[in-house]
């Protein structure tokens, strides 16, 4: 379940009168944590703990520690979090919520080297409290921005205040959705090493992706199968015979809002609409979409492909990305005209087109591990993991608890799942 669908189920429930209030406002009362210390060379550590209402003071300084970044991660930029607070704050982190932030002060200058937005979170079976980074199933990539000047030293740094008593926050820290090759995981990592910290990586699993590794006709050869490629080429000149079909990508920020208002319509004619889980119906979700699309088009770093029958859309995918990494964060197809793979079809001119731009590097799909579409297409594979790691070395036994505690409940999770599959047969 991504976490629109999870969001629409909550606040489907949404607690009326005086509960209702206090659930509401739970949020705007998490208090601000700072934690300091200072180094042998006389450099100021700072670790703050901003509530998601403070964003707005940050978002030049997140903008500019974007830009030195060791990773690249479009969701934790500030024009991604800003539209998703304060508008989703109480339904994606309802028990406390914070803009993580490391500081360094080397005489009068003063420099953000780590963010990453955090929660409060009661992970596994039987739930044990955690320190989270706030990725989810809808956007699964919980990479902190980390400055490659001083990353060793910032992750270390990051931990060990994290464990200041004075803070008063869980022992364990849940480190979600990390891409393994990524150098910020290995900081990460070694920097638990170096500390004495247990780190243990749970739930791993691999989702499609795409790299730019050879040149795009021999990497296109590599896309689907031969028969499944004839196949899908079939499929589109029987769509062309009788029907006016234009594959459409969106160059502007206007015509970026055209392609996404025909892909909330779109979607809503799909299981998702019959199941009412579709952006159309929720303003605040759709809202969100909205602004993403919107700013993220008049920077340049979304595209909207589109296939269009008569006029009409029939297959959409939103792409993100900048710097020649990029992911394709939503898409929907009309069921009516499955017979011809328009899902498909619309994914493939996509990757035609991210494969012919000189500047593309890789493409993380985002899906699920064995993705009946994205596993077919796109021939490369991301190791996904989370690692948790004990902020106390006294206290190896409870990460290693929390760590249980989440492998039983995917257990669980997957028991339950093959139970409907097995009673919906």
């Amino acid at each position: 379940m991504g976490v629109f669908e999870d969001v629409i189920k909550k606040s489907s429930r949404r607690p009326e009168g005086i509960g209702g209030v206090i659930e509401r406002r739970k949020t705007k009362r998490t208090p601000m944590l700072r934690s300091s210390s200072t180094n042998l060379t006389s450099h100021q550590w700072d670790l703050e703990l901003v509530p998601a209402f403070g964003l707005n003071r940050l978002s030049d300084q997140i903008a500019e520690l974007a830009t030195r970044s060791v990773d690249q991660n479009i969701f934790f930029e500030p024009t991604v979090i800003m539209a998703a607070w304060p508008r989703l704050t109480s339904l994606l982190a309802p028990d406390a919520c914070w803009m993580l932030t490391l500081w360094e002060t080397i005489g009068d200058k003063r420099q953000m080297r780590l963010f990453m937005p955090v929660r409060l979170n009661n992970a596994g079976f039987p739930r044990q409290q955690v320190l989270q980074v706030l990725s989810n199933e809808y956007m699964p990539v919980g990479t902190p921005l980390l400055d490659k000047e001083c990353a060793d030293e910032a992750c270390e740094t990051l931990l060990r205040l994290l464990s200041d008593p004075a803070l008063d926050l869980p022992a364990t820290l849940d480190m979600t959705h990390q891409t393994c090759s990524s150098k910020t995981y290995g900081h990460l990592k070694q920097a638990a090493k170096n500390l004495g910290l247990k780190a243990t990586e749970t739930g791993t699993y691999e989702r499609a992706a795409l790299f730019n590794n050879s040149n795009a006709e021999d990497k296109m050869k590599t896309v689907l199968r031969p028969k499944s490629r004839r196949e899908l080429r079939r499929q589109l000149r029987k769509l062309e015979e009788n029907n006016k079909i234009e594959f459409l990508a969106s160059e502007t920020e206007e015509q970026a809002l055209d392609a996404f208002e025909r892909f909330i319509t779109l979607e809503l004619k799909s299981w998702k609409g019959r199941r009412g889980t579709a952006l159309y119906n929720h303003k605040k979700i759709t809202a969100f979409s909205r602004q993403i699309v919107a700013s993220l088009a008049s920077e340049k770093t979304c595209d909207v492909h589109t296939l269009m029958c008569n006029g009409s859309a029939i297959g959409a995918v939103i792409m993100l990305g900048k710097n020649g990494r990029m992911v394709p964060w939503k898409m929907a197809f009309d069921e009516d005209f499955s017979a011809h793979s328009p899902g498909m079809q619309v994914m493939m001119k996509a990757t035609e087109a991210l494969l012919n731009d000189p500047n593309f590097i890789e493409a993380d799909s985002l899906a699920i591990p064995s993705h009946w579409m994205m596993n077919r297409i796109w021939p490369d594979r991301l190791e996904i993991t989370n690692l948790v790691v004990s902020l106390k070395p006294a206290n190896d036994e409870l990460a290693s608890k929390t760590v249980a505690s989440k492998e039983r409940l995917d257990s669980l999770k997957r028991w339950v799942k093959k139970m409907i599959n097995y009673r919906s047969r």
